[in-house]
């Protein structure tokens, strides 16, 4: 029996192919071509433990915002993916919670595969407010 794999070029090798790995690599081709983030920024599985040694919880995609000089915790975007059909809105809005616990993005993107919704932080409310794309990367 073989199994398929994925060339996942941030991580630079083959994983396997899944139905939530397939949208973990369309996000990260959204992200380099339609966004123009440079791909040394970008993480995939990005371990939570980096911040808070107290989680062993990972991020599906990280984008650093090192460019303004800011700390692992406060990335520029934090992605969280999933495939069709696996989970709602809520239920990857609860997961996501848990995360926003650790960082606070500028930017952040669900993706069910079929469907993605962006948010940009209000710095002034610290609540997520949403937007109906993400600004190119600069």
């Amino acid at each position: 029996m073989t199994h398929e794999t994925l060339y996942d070029p941030i991580r630079q090798k083959d994983v396997p192919d899944t139905p939530e790995e397939r949208v973990r690599q369309a996000t990260v081709q959204f992200l380099l071509n339609e966004v123009k983030v440079p791909a040394h920024l970008i993480t995939v599985e990005f371990a939570l433990s980096m911040v808070d040694p107290k989680t062993d919880d990972r991020a599906d995609i990280v984008v650093s915002n090192f460019r303004e000089g800011a700390t692992l915790d406060k990335p520029w975007l934090l992605v969280e993916c999933k495939a069709p059909g696996e989970y709602t809105w809520e239920g990857l809005q609860v997961q996501l919670n848990k995360y926003l616990k650790i960082l606070t993005p500028k930017y952040v993107m669900l993706s069910l595969g079929d469907c993605e919704r962006f948010f940009e932080l209000d710095a002034a409310t610290k609540r997520f407010a949403k937007i109906e794309k993400l600004p190119e990367f600069r």
